[in-house]
């Protein structure tokens, strides 16, 4: 029986990727857009968010609303949201927008500002849920509702695809809707690279949650981020 992971990858020798203009390394600069989208009984779920929010160790609770976690969720796009967006514009810096797809169609007026900004809208799901026991039929139709949404929502189709809290099916299944140039739920590189699913072609464009928000979540980082921010 052949092991389904590869420890491997590029070995001992990565090749030279051969960057544009001779660089020496390529970035794409990612926003998550997730607010609107997360756990909620607003939503149908049976428990209310408590994953990346800023009261580290918090629970999810039961049959009702967080009030807590809304309003640090809702900070992102009645703040912060903007906030980053003017500071790329002033740099002139083209960046990924993650954008969950039942959270961007709930704030048009953001949807307009990335198109208008010329930046990427990558499929980031229909929900900002964990996928992990998520039936196979439910997650497919979710990768649909995500294509439609953010097709009507931006007025192009996405191109990438990154789900974060992904299932054993997740890479199949969005091989299978197609129409996707690149898929960046993997971590486990510093090079992109090509895999076969499904016995089609999948370009796997890595991500580093190292400077992203799961490491603010981490209890031993909170105090740092804290800090630095005086």
């Amino acid at each position: 029986m052949s092991y389904p992971r590869d420890l491997i990858g590029y070995g001992a020798e990565a090749p030279d990727p051969k960057w544009p203009g001779g660089a020496r390394l390529a970035l794409q600069l990612v926003m998550n857009y997730e607010e609107g989208g997360e756990r909620s009984i607003l939503h149908g779920d049976d428990v209310a968010e408590a994953f990346l929010q800023e009261v580290v160790g918090m629970q999810p609770l039961k049959g009702v609303r967080n009030m807590q976690v809304e309003s640090m969720y809702e900070y992102g796009t009645r703040v912060g949201f903007w906030r980053l967006l003017r500071l790329f514009a002033e740099r002139e810096i083209k960046i990924s927008v993650f954008a969950v797809g039942m959270a961007l169609e709930r704030h048009p007026e953001a949807a307009a500002a990335l198109v208008e900004a010329g930046h990427e809208v990558v499929s980031h799901g229909w929900r900002w849920i964990d996928y992990q026991f998520v039936g196979e039929d439910e997650e497919r139709e979710h990768i649909r509702l995500a294509i439609e949404s953010l097709t009507k929502a931006t007025g192009s189709r996405p191109l990438g695809w990154y789900t974060g809290r992904l299932s054993p099916n997740t890479r199949r299944l969005v091989v299978e809707a197609g129409g996707f140039l690149y898929d960046s739920d993997a971590y486990n590189d510093d090079l992109p690279y090509w895999v076969r699913v499904a016995g089609m072609p999948n370009f796997m464009s890595l991500l580093s949650s190292v400077y992203g928000t799961t490491r603010c979540g981490r209890p031993e980082t909170t105090t740092q981020y804290g800090r630095s921010s005086l």
